[in-house]
């Protein structure tokens, strides 16, 4: 049976442990010699991010294996027209070990993640999506933009 909750401080080495999972799935060429570092910055982002609870991560667990994941990071822009408090989202980490996907635990996850952000009263949420994932999130009203771009700087090691 999949049972459902919230992560707290305590739950930092699997929050940790599941967004590395998470990373090499997505990213499978990327250079794992800096993993020392990334969890301890994973580590002092989660420490200082789940006290303030402007970053909230829901687990799935079954019989004491936490076998998924799904966060949701709040902060503010200034406001919009159609968003005049300026509260948004960022949805990332929806992740579910391969034995337990396509069961609708991904789903449960992302329900109870907009659900916080609707009790927050969140103007707007956004998210990436892999190939996989992109008809979930349609069926939560998630449309794909054409106005956003990114840009990846370098940084000051």
């Amino acid at each position: 049976m999949i049972t459902y909750r919230k992560a707290d401080i305590t739950d930092i080495p699997q929050l940790v442990h599941l967004r590395l999972q998470f990373l090499k799935e997505i990213y499978p060429k990327s250079d794992n010699s800096q993993d020392a570092v990334l969890k301890d910055q994973l580590r002092v982002y989660l420490t200082e991010h789940l006290t303030k609870n402007n970053f909230v991560n829901w687990f799935a667990d079954a019989e004491g294996e936490i076998v998924a994941s799904a966060g949701i990071v709040f902060y503010n822009q200034p406001p919009l027209y159609h968003n005049l408090e300026g509260k948004v989202a960022y949805i990332l980490n929806v992740f579910t070990l391969p034995a337990f996907r396509r069961q609708g635990i991904a789903k449960t996850l992302l329900q109870k993640i907009l659900d916080e952000a609707k009790e927050r009263n969140t103007g707007k949420v956004s998210l990436h999506t892999s190939k996989e994932g992109r008809l979930l999130y349609e069926q939560f009203g998630f449309v794909a933009g054409d106005n956003e771009m990114t840009c990846q700087l370098p940084r000051i090691q």
